[in-house]
């Protein structure tokens, strides 16, 4: 099976948008994998930092992996203190992700009903407003380095929203220097302040009793250093949260990441433990 790779770009809210879309030899009823990138960060950046390893999703399993590209940089996330041109010009990026949902149907006849996403840092944020505002678009999400923000830092509308149930992986490196693993604040004088988040557990409990289980999760080693606890009920959508100790701000791969990041880890590829949990391939 072999892949291509385009750039593209759509009109929204008056400005041109960016994308890059790596798809299957044949994407018809393909799934969907929405990958969200970092702050300062760009599709490009994006697929050098986790080493290929998402882009390979097109081509050994059927994956159409698409990298949305926020305004300067930023997407319009879920924490109320966001402050970015995203933020300060109003960007919808909710409403983006709905029209480049609707072009990749049209462009490639993906399926509607199996959109996935996954963001790091300031792109799990923006998916963590997705499954808040418009949770329907998405059939399942992970987020990387981004727990869920605290009732105070959390954008009133994302507060408001109706619960809707879908499964939901964390992934977060108990060394983290940008967003502590244990909860608190967010960010540091040199990447910007973005207020308190909840901790990694804590987070991946908020998503459990949102989807209804209320039972302790269950936990087991994957690796040395990496630890997998899953939240489940009959009939309810699974959450899980994998806890990398001594880890840093990284999305897990096989590359070599700028030491202020933090240290990273060769005992789990982020891209193929996400594949699996959302059933994708």
């Amino acid at each position: 099976m072999s892949s291509s790779v385009a750039k593209k770009t759509l009109r929204y809210q008056g400005r041109e948008r960016s994308y890059t879309v790596v798809s299957p030899a044949d994407p018809a009823g393909a799934p969907v994998l929405l990958y969200f990138h970092g702050s300062k960060q760009s599709a490009a950046v994006s697929r050098r930092f986790t080493a290929g390893t998402f882009d390979a999703l097109a081509e050994n399993q059927g994956v159409i992996v698409v990298y949305p590209e926020g305004v300067q940089r930023h997407f319009n996330d879920s924490r109320a203190e966001m402050p970015e041109t995203a933020r300060t010009l109003g960007i919808d990026d909710v409403g983006f992700t709905r029209r480049l949902i609707d072009q990749l149907v049209t462009d490639y006849r993906a399926d509607r009903g199996r959109v996935h996403a996954v963001g790091y840092s300031n792109g799990g944020q923006m998916v963590i407003r997705l499954l808040h505002d418009a949770p329907e678009l998405l059939a399942g999400a992970a987020t990387i380095a981004a727990p869920v923000p605290v009732d105070d830092n959390l954008i009133d509308r994302s507060r408001r929203a109706e619960v809707f149930p879908r499964p939901v992986l964390l992934m977060h490196g108990t060394g983290d220097p940008i967003v502590p693993y244990r909860g608190g604040v967010a960010g540091t004088p040199t990447t910007g302040v973005r207020g308190k988040v909840r901790s990694a557990p804590d987070s991946a409990e908020y998503f459990a009793r949102r989807n209804g289980i209320h039972s302790a999760p269950e936990t087991r080693v994957y690796a040395p250093g990496v630890e997998v606890a899953t939240w489940s009920a009959p009939h309810r959508q699974p959450v899980q949260l994998w806890t990398l100790a001594g880890v840093g701000h990284v999305v897990p791969a096989p590359k070599e990441l700028p030491a202020g990041l933090g240290a990273t880890t060769t005992g789990v590829v982020a891209a193929e433990v996400i594949a699996e949990f959302l059933g994708l391939g």
